[in-house]
């Protein structure tokens, strides 16, 4: 729910509004919709109570049938009758003239005998050989004063076949029985079915509708359908009594059941009749069904209606309920949001414009309120100004200060940078010029002392002095051997000769291998640094190399000299022990920590630094890093050193 703290006070208001309409209105339309249904229902109920009534008028003519034809019969076989054939013509008559029945119309009547067949018949259609056979098997299961309701045959052109019923009866005196059928066609119309126009009066006056009907009476359609689905009455525009019916589909799994049903019938994709409300009732003593139709917006014109109004006026009393109540909120609303937008610019500092919300609730006691505020935070605020300003003139003399302070410091470290590269390039000069001195004076005097006494072994002939001078020679030899090394230690000949790397891979080879440690160089191709550059480099990994043979218990080192586009970078790794290097401070009576100052300090000249990290178990990286100066012709700028003439 965090969104909402992103809405706007009105619009918040509404959302709830909103909120709470629809769940009142909405459970009123629910409840009303429910209401509805209920309706629709009843209505479906009721159309079924209208179709049992029109099933119930059928049963009844079937049976009004039947107990006369059982009166004519029993007549016949008491003797109390004239003949079969005078009787059949008699009941014929009664059925079609005295006693007319709205559904149907009796064309003709068959007196059968149990076993040989007919022994009368009247009117239509006529019994031929074997035709009433068919009549005897069922009349048979039929008991005494029984009667079954059986589709009738084919007529020819006098109508629509509607039933044959079927009636037994039998004089238990006499041991004989007779079965009498009774043939009947539909009465059909295209006018629609109008219950109460066909029954107003009772049966015996039963009419058949027209067209000068109550228009506020219920309208219908009326069909009978036998279980083949062939609709043997049809009432009602557009009905086709003889043929299956168009209602055949939704209609068969009804009939098959032989229950009654109230459905909705909708057409499917090619059928050209609309939706309406079916109500299927079954026949008792036979397998016919009533189906009584009528059209979706006759039937349900008062569900419709209502469903329709409901959704009308519950859209009309939510939109009408919004606008009242956006009305209400803005005239609440815009007050706060302009406080809203007064606070806002008294919290960014905008202080000058008045608060003109006028309100006589305690809206307008808070416009007042901030008002007061806003007028104290003016005058506190110029007053602040006046300190900031006074303030900021006398911070802006102490920066003055600060920043000649800052100059001196620099010119200060500039000059101590100076003098510091100052004893570093005098110290370098005073090694040069004490290795020269070493080589030109003490150099050549042992080698001179050398040279006398190979020649004193030669010429004397005293054994004893002979191996006297071979001792001096070689201690000569001893000592000119660490004459070398001093001179290569003040200032190694093979840089200003070979260059850096050459120089590095000296200097490992003199440190590390009588350490035992290996290592391995690492370098980009390219050309000479400047001399200040390589020197400067030397001296780094000589003191790094000397630190890793005393202290690491290192037994690899990789050297690496990597050229980049604006500075050389220098990188000496060991697989050593490591060692603190935040804890180690540079202590000038032990001498520990000044070979690190000093590595900083050289870095420092070129305008380079250097980094150092170690762990205990992993070893130390140096890594110094200088900006990249090269000379021109590749050559040393400082002159070769005599330690290898010596």
């Amino acid at each position: 729910m965090s969104w909402l703290r992103h809405l706007g006070l009105q619009r918040r208001i509404m959302l709830y509004v909103t909120v709470g309409l629809a769940l009142m209105l909405g459970s009123g339309a629910v409840v009303g919709l429910g209401s509805v249904e209920e309706a629709t229902q009843l209505i479906y109920r009721e159309r079924l109570s209208t179709a049992y009534i029109t099933a119930g008028i059928l049963e009844r003519d079937f049976l009004h049938v039947a107990r006369d034809a059982e009166e004519v019969s029993l007549d016949l076989l008491r003797g109390e009758a004239a003949d079969p054939a005078t009787a059949a013509r008699a009941m014929l008559k009664h059925l079609s003239q005295t006693d007319p029945f709205p559904f149907f119309q009796v064309t003709g009547v068959w007196v059968l005998d149990g076993q040989s067949g007919a022994v009368a018949t009247a009117g239509s259609p006529q019994t031929t050989r074997g035709s009433s056979t068919p009549l005897l098997s069922p009349a048979a299961k039929l008991p005494r004063g029984g009667f079954a309701v059986l589709s009738a045959p084919a007529m020819g052109a006098e109508g629509v076949p509607f039933a044959t019923i079927l009636t037994r009866v039998e004089e238990p005196a006499r041991s004989t029985s007779l079965v009498v059928a009774v043939h009947t066609i539909s009465v059909n119309s295209p006018l629609p079915y109008s219950p109460t126009s066909y029954w107003r009066g009772g049966l015996a006056e039963a009419l058949p509708p027209t067209s000068s009907e109550d228009p506020s009476e219920a309208k219908y359609h009326l069909e009978v359908v036998r279980p083949d689905g062939v609709t043997v009455l049809g009432i009602g525009e557009d009905e086709q009594p003889g043929q299956v019916s168009r209602h055949w589909a939704s209609l068969r799994s009804i009939v098959a059941q032989g229950k009654a049903s109230a459905l909705l019938h909708q057409p499917a994709s090619g059928d050209s009749f609309e939706a309406h409300v079916m109500a299927v009732v079954p026949l008792q003593q036979s397998d016919f069904h009533v189906v009584l139709e009528q059209p979706v917006d006759v039937a349900l014109v008062l569900p419709t209606q209502i469903r329709q109004r409901l959704v009308f006026l519950t859209t009309l009393g939510f939109l009408a309920s919004l606008l009242v109540a956006w009305l209400t909120t803005r005239h609440v609303v815009k007050p706060t949001e302009q406080l809203t937008a007064a606070a806002r610019g008294i919290a960014e500092g905008k202080v000058e414009t008045p608060i003109t919300v006028v309100a006589e609730d305690e809206i307008g006691i808070l416009a007042e309120s901030l008002e007061i505020m806003r007028q104290r935070l003016q005058t506190w605020g110029a007053e602040l100004e006046k300190e900031v300003q006074t303030r900021t003139a006398e911070l802006e003399a102490r920066n003055q200060e600060l920043r000649e302070l800052y100059r001196t410091l620099q010119q200060k470290e500039e000059q101590l940078r100076s003098l510091l590269g100052k004893v570093l390039v005098a110290q370098e000069d005073e090694r040069r010029r004490i290795s020269y001195e070493l080589h030109d004076e003490i150099g050549q005097g042992l080698t001179a002392m050398r040279l006398e006494m190979e020649r004193l072994a030669r010429s004397s002939a005293d054994a004893g002095v002979r191996e006297r001078s071979i001792l001096v020679q070689e201690m000569v030899s001893g000592a000119v051997d660490d004459l070398r090394r001093i001179i290569a230690a003040l200032h190694p000949g093979v840089l200003d000769q070979l260059g850096l790397v050459p120089a590095l891979q000296w200097v490992a080879d003199r440190t590390l291998h009588p350490a035992g440690i290996e290592f391995s160089m690492e370098s980009d191709e390219g050309p000479r640094l400047a001399s200040e550059t390589e020197l400067v480099l030397f001296r780094i990994a000589q003191e790094a190399l000397h630190n890793v043979a005393r202290h690491s218990g290192a037994r690899h080192v990789v050297i690496r000299l990597t050229r980049l586009r604006s500075e050389v970078v220098l990188t000496v790794q060991d697989n050593g022990g490591g060692f603190d290097a935040a804890a180690i401070v540079p202590d000038t009576e032990s001498g520990r920590g000044l070979g690190l100052a000093g590595m900083r300090e050289r870095a420092s000249l070129l305008g380079g630094n250097i980094r150092i990290e170690s762990g205990l178990e992993w070893g130390t990286i140096v890594e110094v890093a200088v900006p990249l100066t090269q000379v021109a012709t590749g050559e040393a700028r400082i002159a070769p050193s005599p330690a290898s003439e010596v």
